[in-house]
């Protein structure tokens, strides 16, 4: 029996967390900025450009993490124009990160070809994201704004063991700039841009006492949207209104305090207010498939009914026809306060995390059909983390996790229905390292998670009858595992092979629009991974070349469509094998001019398939194949040949899996005058992919090249930066839906050229 703590009584215990923070006794964990001053006593580090992460739970050179870890500091991020997390697309190989289909906050996030494109609050993520150490528990509201930021690491492959549930296709991490001690210091941004686009951000530090400060930080941005509505008939008058405006307000303060040697404290509370209007769908410009429906005017940035199409204000607002809808909205809430602690010792450190999260959320929007949607969760997680640091061969990392969650969803999708779903997991876990030589180090770990998971749903309008007050339950007992072996030839090149397990949590369909698949049940998902790779340094840190290989086994993956029986559902479709290479790098040719770039190889397929299965990944009936199995035929009204459905499934590519991936750029910084300039640019390019699993000819995603660039000039305390994104202005979409009725390709176009100016200045 877990014990349960209400989400009320968790919530209004946020002002008593954040109190603790005057106790004497409290302490904080592990910041990068600790974590740099601890490594550098423990570390041996041969070069000058050390990069030190927190990807296996505490401080380490980044080259010497057996694992496929990424990582930015704040000033890379900022020299590469990483603004969000969508940004981190093209700087990370294997990664595919964008917006959700009709919204303007959710993320869609697949890592080597593993992921979820569900943002509804039954559905679980597959990818974790962390904001300082906290688990955000739901997609929407994960496209994060890098304000103040120290630190982003992206984390390739399963990571069940340290990070557990909902990981299986890795994980990122966001380490926010912690309060400085004995500086007292004010930093200001204002841009402005194409679209009218405006952003103001900044930063105050006070120090409060020596051994005591706080930090504040805000953003403030807005922008006109991208997209122009184009309704005709009874709508006509709402021609050329603007639609896809960005508002967000975000505020994050911390009080951070050394109580003792030993001990030490960070309160963290932070606010978002999103208004931002979703992305609105249009329909494809063009198509290979003369099947398909095509855009009227060519324009992916007109939202339009097809051609024969009239908007009638007769017609039920659930029902109206893409291009109809004149009314986008979303507000969008978060807010989350947390108390991390940690006690460091000679041998070992100790780090408590408690934290409260909280999320609303309101959506008028196009999704097929006209969506209404209204989120509203809550979330307390407890974490217990013990790190030793013995002068022996042995090392051990272990803790406890604790996480409760309720979400309750409404939402009208043709028709209405509510989601109510609570979650409560408990994990307790531990990773080894044992050297075996100087240069021969084996790595082991276990993770035992118990999970229980209570689900009520409720259908609406003539779908009561037999969706009225569904009540389900998906508990689980898991244990994953991880085994590694690494090798350092020499001090800059270290060989390495693992063996990691993930799985995401089981749970239930949101939807109930037939009888035979009612929120529907789904099995966890699981993923087991063989990994190996290379990191590698010469020239004294100069040069970084690192390489991997990865064979995933991918089982029971949960994935939404439409089953042969006419259900539209969720299932566990059979299995997948994914294999690939990932390589980064960078060279510094000489001082202040850095080459960098990324690549990836992807070759993904399903192995093993039944009917059910097959038919949703298609989207064919009992009597027609669907418009992926080209080659399947089928008399008028006969049933189709089960085993041609699945031969046609088989051959099926993974969703948002591109084949090959790749960027490349530089950075340069040039001594002029009394200060700085520095100049960048870099080139991305993505293979083609398919953004649904029924592989529709003609409804590819095709990003193609990408150029963006940026210039500035840093002098004392000012600076200026000039930046531009999608210099080409490519027309592309990077999210896309189908409705198999209409025969339309309702995509959601990516940003065109962006471009702007932002001045910033400092006070110390």
């Amino acid at each position: 029996m877990m014990l349960r703590i209400p989400t009320k009584l968790a919530l209004s215990g946020a002002s008593s967390l954040l109190a603790l923070a005057a106790l004497p006794h409290a302490a904080q964990a592990q910041s990068v900025d600790e974590a740099i001053d601890a490594a550098e006593a423990d570390i041996d580090e041969p070069t000058g450009n050390a990069i030190i992460v927190t990807a296996q739970r505490r401080a380490e050179n980044l080259q010497d993490v057996p694992a496929a870890v990424t990582a930015f500091s704040a000033v890379e991020l900022e020299r590469r124009q990483v603004f969000d997390a969508n940004d981190l697309t093209s700087q990370v190989p294997g990664v595919v990160i964008t917006t959700g289909t009709g919204t303007s906050s959710s993320a869609r996030i697949f890592f080597r070809g593993v992921g979820e494109d569900e943002s509804r609050g039954a559905v679980d993520p597959a990818v974790g994201i962390y904001i300082d150490n906290v688990y955000l528990g739901r997609t929407v509201g994960s496209l994060v704004d890098l304000v103040d930021v120290e630190q982003v690491e992206v984390l390739r492959g399963p990571q069940g063991t340290l990070y557990g549930r909902n990981t299986n296709g890795g994980a990122i991490k966001f380490t926010s700039v912690r309060p400085q001690l004995l500086e007292n210091s004010v930093t200001a941004e204002i841009g402005t841009g194409n679209y009218d686009r405006i952003q103001a951000r900044g930063t105050v530090n006070l120090a409060l006492a020596d051994t005591l400060a706080v930090r504040v930080s805000g953003l403030y941005r807005e922008r006109e949207g991208f997209f122009e509505l184009n309704p005709n008939g009874d709508f006509a008058s709402f021609a050329g209104t603007e639609v896809g405006d960005e508002e967000v307000y975000s505020v994050r303060g911390s009080l951070y305090g050394e109580m003792s040697d030993a001990w030490s404290v960070l309160a963290i509370f932070d606010y978002t207010k999103d208004n931002s209007d979703p992305i609105p769908s249009s329909l494809v410009d063009e198509s290979d498939n003369p099947a398909i429906v095509t855009d009227r005017d060519q324009d992916i940035f007109t939202i339009e009914p097809a051609a024969g199409v009239t908007c009638s204000a007769a017609t039920p607002v659930n029902f109206q026809a893409i291009g109809c809808i004149t009314n986008y909205n979303s507000e969008v809430e978060t807010y989350g306060a947390s108390i991390q602690l940690t006690g460091d010792y000679d041998n070992f450190s100790v780090t408590s995390i408690s934290a409260l999260r909280a999320l609303k959320d309101d959506l008028d929007s196009f999704i097929s059909f006209p969506f209404f949607q209204e989120t509203r969760q809550h979330q307390f997680s407890q974490e217990v983390l013990v790190n030793t640091n013995f002068d022996g061969p042995f090392n051990l990392t272990t803790g406890a996790f604790y996480y409760y969650e309720d979400v309750d969803l409404d939402y009208d999708f043709i028709f209405p229905f509510a989601n109510d779903v609570e979650t409560e997991s408990f994990s307790v876990f531990g990773q080894g390292t044992f050297d075996i030589t100087d240069a021969l180090t084996l790595t082991g770990g276990l993770r035992w998670t118990t999970e229980d998971r209570d689900f009520v749903g409720n259908a609406g309008g003539p779908l009561a009858g037999f969706g009225s007050n569904i009540v389900g339950a998906a508990d689980t007992d898991n244990i994953t595992w991880t085994a590694k072996i690494d090798y350092s030839l020499t001090d800059d090149i270290l060989f390495y092979a693992s063996y990691a397990t993930g799985f995401k949590s089981p749970g239930f369909s949101p939807d109930c629009f037939n009888p035979l698949a009612c929120f529907r049940q789904v099995d966890e998902e699981e993923l087991d991974s063989i990994e190996g790779g290379i990191r590698t340094q010469f020239w004294d840190g100069r040069v970084t070349f690192n390489a991997t290989y990865f064979y995933n086994d991918y089982q029971d993956l949960q994935i939404s469509g439409t089953l042969p029986s006419g259900a539209f559902t969720r299932i566990n479709a059979g299995e997948a094998r994914i294999q690939g290479v990932e390589i980064d790098g960078q060279i510094e040719a000489f001082d202040g001019f850095t080459i960098y770039g990324n690549a990836s190889y992807l070759d993904g397929e399903y192995q093993t398939l039944n009917f059910d299965q097959a038919g949703l990944l298609t989207n064919s009936s009992v009597t027609n194949p669907g418009l992926a199995c080209t080659g399947v035929s089928t008399a008028p009204g006969e049933p189709v040949i089960e085993q041609e459905i699945i031969d046609c499934a088989l051959g099926l590519e993974l969703k948002n899996a591109p084949e090959f991936k790749a960027l490349v750029g530089f950075i340069a910084e040039v001594p002029i005058g009394n200060g700085d300039l520095f100049f960048g640019a870099d080139a991305a390019w993505e293979d083609d992919t398919f953004g649904l699993v029924a592989n529709v000819p003609g409804t590819e995603q095709e990003p193609g090249l990408r150029i963006d660039a940026r210039v500035g000039y840093t002098t004392g305390r000012y600076r200026i930066s000039i930046w531009g994104k999608n210099l080409t202005d490519r027309e592309y979409f990077r999210a896309n839906t189908f409705n198999a009725p209409t025969r339309q390709n309702q995509v959601f176009a990516a940003p065109p050229l962006t471009f702007g100016v932002d001045v910033g200045i400092s006070f110390d």
